[in-house]
């Protein structure tokens, strides 16, 4: 059985190697059946697009959200700090108005020096708060407690004052008196 297969081919007739006639026309003819087949459209590269336009979609709305919000947290941290810092301007306007008044009235140094001295203590509070305010914006108990700080300070000194004025009032009807 060992043969060359180049001797097989020789051997043949060289008749049977020719086409048919109809055989080319018939090739174009399959060739032109098989273009004519509608390409199939790739959904996964449209699936793949789609889904990479919907990534950088969200994407993109949730950096200008962030960055939005960050805008927004910042108006409201100047808008709280400058509000703060106008009531703190008010109380302090009339807290020092008040114990101006004090001084005025108050004949005995030791009251003032005693009551100065709370204030000094309730002053040196309101300032370790207010540098915890600086580090932490949003804490709305640490501003009450700077709010109530200096009310406690302005009603202190109106509490004093009306003191005040009650044992001058008695002084003086004690005086009328005598």
């Amino acid at each position: 059985m060992e043969q060359d297969i180049r001797n097989l081919f020789k051997d043949e007739d060289e008749t049977n190697n020719k086409l048919p006639v109809s055989h080319r026309d018939g090739f174009l003819e399959k060739l032109k059946e098989s273009a004519k087949v509608p390409k199939q459209t790739n959904y996964a590269f449209i699936y793949k697009m789609a889904a990479a336009l919907v990534l950088f979609v969200s994407i993109g709305f949730v950096v200008y959200q962030q960055a939005n919000k960050n805008n927004i947290e910042v108006v409201k941290i100047v808008t709280i700090e400058t509000q703060l810092k106008n009531i703190e301007m008010q109380y302090l306007a009339s807290i020092d108005a008040e114990w101006q008044n004090f001084i005025a009235l108050a004949k005995d140094k030791n009251l003032v020096k005693r009551y100065q001295q709370r204030l000094n203590g309730l002053d040196q509070n309101y300032q370790e708060m207010s540098v915890r305010f600086n580090d932490d914006n949003n804490n709305i108990s640490l501003i009450e407690a700077l709010v109530k700080n200096l009310q406690t300070r302005l009603q202190l000194l109106k509490d004093i004052q009306e003191h005040i004025k009650i044992l001058n009032q008695e002084t003086k009807h004690y005086e009328t008196t005598i």
